[in-house]
């Protein structure tokens, strides 16, 4: 099977935009305030401390799950690519 990369490239950049434009999930189970984001799966993780070590940076209270995210990505792939082959198909059979 090949893999296309314009639809791999796609999926890679529709998933991290997912984080800035998909609200995330605020989670209070253990007494650490936390939010996640990601779409379909939860890859990016904001804990929320009061006392951040006197921290400047970012990033210092997230938690990124790198195999989370690929599988994301695999997921949108896979969803794009099934939308593309239906496509061609409704196509191809209209016009003959």
């Amino acid at each position: 099977m090949k893999i296309h990369i314009k639809i791999f490239n796609l999926s890679a950049w529709l998933a991290v935009l997912a984080v800035f434009f998909l609200p995330g999930t605020l989670n209070n189970d253990n007494k650490i305030l936390r939010t996640e984001y990601g779409f379909p799966l939860r890859f990016l993780t904001d804990y929320h401390t009061s006392n951040s070590s006197g921290s400047t940076w970012f990033i210092s209270d997230m938690h990124i799950n790198l195999l989370v995210y690929f599988v994301n990505v695999l997921f949108i792939y896979a969803g794009i690519h099934v939308i593309v082959y239906i496509k061609k198909r409704l196509t191809k059979q209209s016009v003959e």
